[in-house]
């Protein structure tokens, strides 16, 4: 009779270790989701800076190591240099789980400064428009505050998807 008094005690204490664990794990799955709800897209995708990613705009994916996040554009560099305008980024894969809460002193420039810098060393470069815009290819004529001449035409800088170069034009 002992034995089974000593069992059924057993049992009472697994159950209670096993009801106090299950509250510890959901207090942590909440602090983490509050913790989470907190965090966004720009901090993960300045966490990943330095790390490989891939992106996918419209129905391309852009594999790469990501190496500038600024005002509105996330560089990538392969094969060439990618630089991506984020609100036009469908989906973003990287095995960084890292967010990174401080700006950098460049962060502020966008587009337009790397369309200027691009066009200063006369590159030529690979403009992909959103939608169904096609893609244009040349040497910028002229870059605004917010459109690029380029082979003839003016495009707005909120029309370009992504821009590709043989050089990072911020490196």
């Amino acid at each position: 009779m002992d034995d089974r008094i000593e069992a059924l005690l057993s049992d009472v204490e697994a159950m209670h270790a096993s009801r106090e664990a299950h509250a510890r794990r959901g207090e942590l799955s909440d602090e983490v989701a509050v913790h989470a709800a907190q965090r966004t897209l720009l901090e993960r995708m300045r966490g990943a800076i330095g790390q490989p990613v891939q992106v996918v705009v419209a129905a391309r994916e852009i594999s790469g190591t990501a190496v500038f996040l600024g005002d509105g554009i996330f560089v990538i560099a392969g094969i060439e240099a990618t630089i991506v305008t984020i609100d036009w980024i469908r989906e973003i894969r990287t095995r960084s789980r890292r967010h990174r809460y401080e700006t950098g002193p460049l962060e502020r420039l966008g587009m337009a400064s790397a369309l200027r810098r691009l066009a200063s060393d006369h590159e030529e470069i690979s403009l992909e428009l959103a939608g169904e815009g096609g893609a244009i290819r040349g040497r910028s004529d002229m870059v605004a505050s917010d459109y690029i001449e380029i082979s003839g035409r003016i495009i707005p800088h909120r029309s370009i998807a992504l821009v590709q170069a043989r050089v990072n034009p911020f490196a």
